[in-house]
C-alpha cells in the first residue's frame, strides 16, 4: 500500500496583495496612534469606551481605550495581508471586508476618542447615534472599492496546476524506524496572543476587577493551544498536540489508518473553519490553507491536518501502512 497525493482543486479566482489587504487597517492604527497622541493630554482620568443610547455606561483608563483602538485595526492589518497570501478568498471580497471594516471602526474609535477629549468628565461624554449611520455609509462605500483594486493571478505550480494524481514512497525498509514531525504556527493566533495579553495588562492597570482581566488572559492560555501545533507520524501512527502544553495530544493510531492523501485544503470550504474542527465525516485542524494530510480511518471518516511538507508524511505512512499489510499477508 502506499501514499496517494492527489492535486489541488481548481483555482479559487484571483487573489488580492498583501500590502493592498494590510494597509487600509494599518494605515487606520496609524491615524488613530496620531489622534490618540493628539488629544491624550485632553482625555479624562476616566474615559467612556460603552454607550447605550448615545450617553456612556461604561468607563476605563485611558490606555485601555487607546490600546484597543489601535490594537484592533493593526491585528486585522495582518490577518488581512495573512489571507491574501494563503486563504482562498477572492480579491473583491478581501478587499471588500478589509476596506469597508477599516472604515467603519477607524471612523468610530476616532469619533469615540474626540468625544471623550471633548468633555470634562467620562459621565459627560455624548455620542450620537448618527455616527453609526455615518460608520455603516462609509463602510459601504469603502466596499464597492475593492472590485477596482488590483488582483493577481495565484502561482504557477500552485493549487490546481497539476490534476494527476501520482504515488510516493519512501522507500522504508523492513525494520527502519522513522519518525516525521513538524510544528505549525500561526502568526495571526500570535499576535492575537499578544494584543489579549496586552488588554488584559491595561484592564488590570486600569482598576478593573480580576474577572475582566483574567478572562484575557484565560483566552490567551486557550489559544496556546492552537498557535503552535506539534504534527508527527511514525509508527503509532499520525498525532497532533500543542506545542507549547503537550496536551491534549489528538490522532489516529496507524491501525487505524486505511489510507493516506494529501489535498489542498480551505479551513472555511473543508473544515467549516480554523482551529480544531469536528464536522461531519471528518475531524482535524487548520490555521492556513495549503497542502493537507487526509487519513481516511477504518470507520471511513477523515482525520485532516494542514501542515508543511504533506507529502513526506504521507510518503511514510503509506510505507508503513504497506509494511503491516505485507506482515499481515
Amino acid at each position: 500500500m502506499s501514499a496517494m497525493t492527489s492535486a489541488a482543486p481548481p483555482g479559487h479566482g484571483r487573489r488580492g496583495y498583501p500590502l493592498l489587504a494590510a494597509g487600509p487597517p494599518f494605515l487606520a492604527a496609524v491615524v488613530i496612534a496620531a489622534v490618540s497622541a493628539a488629544v491624550w493630554s485632553r482625555l479624562p482620568e476616566r474615559v467612556a469606551t460603552r454607550l447605550s443610547g448615545g450617553e456612556p455606561d461604561g468607563f476605563a483608563h485611558p490606555a485601555v481605550l487607546v490600546g484597543v483602538a489601535i490594537a484592533v485595526p493593526a491585528i486585522w492589518a495582518g490577518v488581512s495581508a495573512w489571507l491574501a497570501r494563503t486563504a482562498t478568498f477572492s480579491a473583491r471580497a478581501l478587499y471588500a471586508a478589509s476596506l469597508s471594516s477599516t472604515v467603519a471602526l477607524g471612523y468610530l474609535f476616532t469619533a469615540l476618542l474626540l468625544a471623550n477629549a471633548a468633555a470634562d468628565r467620562a459621565a459627560d461624554v455624548r455620542f450620537p447615534l448618527w455616527h453609526l449611520a455615518v460608520a455603516a455609509g462609509g463602510a459601504l462605500l469603502a466596499a464597492a472599492l475593492g472590485p477596482v483594486l488590483p488582483s493577481r493571478e495565484p502561482a504557477p505550480g500552485g493549487p490546481g496546476s497539476d490534476t494527476s494524481p501520482r504515488t510516493s514512497t519512501l522507500g522504508l525498509r523492513p525494520g527502519e524506524r522513522v519518525v516525521w514531525q513538524r510544528t505549525v504556527h500561526s502568526w495571526p493566533l500570535t499576535g492575537l496572543q499578544a494584543a489579549l495579553v496586552v488588554s488584559a495588562v491595561f484592564t488590570a492597570v486600569s482598576g478593573s476587577g480580576p474577572g475582566a482581566w483574567g478572562a484575557l488572559l484565560a483566552t490567551a492560555v486557550l489559544l496556546s493551544l492552537m498557535t503552535r501545533v506539534r504534527v508527527s507520524a511514525g509508527a503509532t501512527g499520525l498525532f497532533i498536540r500543542p506545542a507549547l502544553l503537550g496536551v491534549p495530544r489528538l490522532g489516529v493510531p496507524l491501525e487505524r489508518i486505511r489510507s493516506v492523501e494529501v489535498r489542498h485544503t480551505s479551513p472555511l470550504k473543508d473544515l467549516g473553519g480554523w482551529g480544531y474542527r469536528i464536522s461531519a465525516g471528518r475531524r482535524g485542524f487548520a490555521v492556513r490553507s495549503g497542502e493537507a494530510l487526509w487519513v481516511r480511518q477504518t470507520n471511513d471518516t477523515w482525520f485532516v491536518v494542514v501542515v508543511d511538507d504533506a507529502h513526506t508524511a504521507a510518503a511514510l505512512l503509506g510505507d508503513l501502512l504497506a509494511q503491516r499489510a505485507g506482515r499481515k499477508g
